[in-house]
This record gives structure tokens, C-alpha cells and sequence, in this order.
């Protein structure tokens, strides 16, 4: 079901998408081990790559749990430790296998939001960052995370 909610989200997605993959696309090879220093973190373009493809498919999923009255993530989470976490299992993944999963994530995110109803967009859990939140919310924060993220990257060339 789609309503006007529907279509606002998905089209602030695809417009952070396609900033994010014409930037992702620009790169030459040793731009991908850049070193880009990121909420007290030091990760190369690779390794925030590897994050936006588990942070946007966590969320999906975090979200569709919501919309089913679920709330997964415990009260003694601890996302620092998740992400660095995730970089290193996804170590071997090469920037090519990655951007495959990104469009793959964002291909489930927006197939989900054509079933949001109008009152799910108010459900609320726990997210990641131990702040409940509700559906919307986290559909805004996943394309705020990925802009917030290619503004860092960006940053971090034109300083190379």
C-alpha cells in the first residue's frame, strides 16, 4: 500500500542512493584505502562501505521486526562494538561484492516501504543506538547515515 509517506521516503532514499553510488563510482582503485577518520574511528573508504551495506540491512530488518510488535535489540547493546565488529567479518569482501549488496539492501528497504501502512510508520523499538524510535524515523536516519558518511569520505580525498 502505497501512500504519500510512502513516496517522500523512498524518493529522499533514492536521491541520497544516487549520491552515494555516483561518489562510490568516481573512485579509482587506491582511492577505496584512503583513510578517513570517522566518530573517533579510523576506517578506509572500504570500511565504511562494509558498514552502510550491515548498518542499512540491520536496520531493515530492525524496522520490519517493528512493524510486527518485536523489539530485538537489547537494552545493553553496544553498537561501537557491533560495527567494528562487522568490518573485520566483512574484511574479505571486495568493494565490487559490497556495492552489489548495497543496491541489494536498498532494493528490500524500498520493497518494504510499499507495504507501510500509514499506522506503522508510528511504530516504535530500540534502535541500535539505544534510542527508541519509530519506524519513520529510522527509514529518515538511513539516509541521513549514508549522506553524513559520503560527507566524511569526500572530505578525506580532497585531502589525500
Amino acid at each position: 500500500m502505497t501512500n504519500k509517506k510512502n513516496v517522500e521516503i523512498a524518493a529522499k532514499l533514492n536521491e541520497e542512493r544516487a549520491s552515494l553510488m555516483a561518489f562510490f563510482e568516481q573512485l579509482e582503485e587506491d582511492d577505496w584505502e584512503t583513510a578517513v577518520y570517522d566518530e573517533d574511528t579510523t576506517w578506509t573508504i572500504t570500511d565504511i562501505l562494509r558498514h552502510l551495506v550491515d548498518a542499512e540491512k540491520g536496520m531493515t530488518n530492525l524496522i520490519m521486526q517493528w512493524q510486527q510488535g518485536k523489539n530485538p535489540v537489547p537494552a545493553d547493546f553496544d553498537l561501537e562494538r557491533w560495527n567494528n565488529r562487522v568490518i573485520h567479518k566483512a574484511a574479505d569482501k571486495t568493494p565490487a561484492e559490497l556495492l552489489d549488496e548495497l543496491r541489494e539492501n536498498r532494493i528490500n528497504l524500498l520493497s518494504f516501504i510499499d507495504t507501510i501502512h500509514e499506522e506503522d510508520w508510528g511504530k516504535q523499538g530500540r534502535h541500535g543506538s539505544l534510542r527508541i524510535m519509530t519506524i519513520e524515523e529510522v527509514c529518515h536516519l538511513i539516509g541521513d547515515h549514508g549522506l553524513s558518511h559520503l560527507q566524511v569520505m569526500k572530505e578525506a580525498l580532497a585531502t589525500k
